[in-house]
């Protein structure tokens, strides 16, 4: 059965694929070699004290492996490094380097300038609602 393209599900799904197509060719437009995702993961990695590289696949509700392989290529990048947790020598935590945190900054300047593009026409009124909806929706996905 086809979806119809005003349906509720069409659109939304839809909007997130161009979202990230958008956001992934601005990047590339700027020089970053990075996808949003992970940009996202680096942002993740930043945010915590210590970063577990087997709870990321979790907080991201992606499978280890497609976690794993971004995290390689992030580490091979120059942008982070695993480091060997001293009490348990079978976790390794995930620490941005430097370069992981000029290349952060450069991203997340060309997701603000995107975002920004984005929201022309839409009142702080209308992305509130939207922005609750969307917490709702997501409660209600995680039941």
């Amino acid at each position: 059965m086809e979806v119809p393209r005003s349906s509720f599900r069409y659109l939304f799904a839809d909007t997130v694929r161009l979202l990230f197509k958008q956001s992934t060719r601005e990047l590339a437009n700027a020089g970053i070699q990075i996808l949003p995702e992970q940009h996202f993961l680096l942002n993740l990695i930043a945010s915590k004290e210590e970063t577990i590289q087997s709870d990321l696949a979790e907080l991201i509700h992606k499978d280890k492996s497609a976690v794993m392989r971004h995290i390689d290529q992030l580490e091979s990048m120059g942008y982070l490094i695993r480091v060997n947790d001293t009490a348990d020598r079978r976790k390794k935590h995930l620490v941005i380097t430097e370069a992981g945190k000029d290349i952060m900054q450069q991203c997340q300047e060309v997701i603000d300038l995107v975002t920004e593009r984005n929201l022309v026409g839409i009142s702080d009124e209308e992305l509130d609602v939207f922005t609750k909806v969307l917490i709702k929706l997501k409660q209600n996905a995680e039941k």
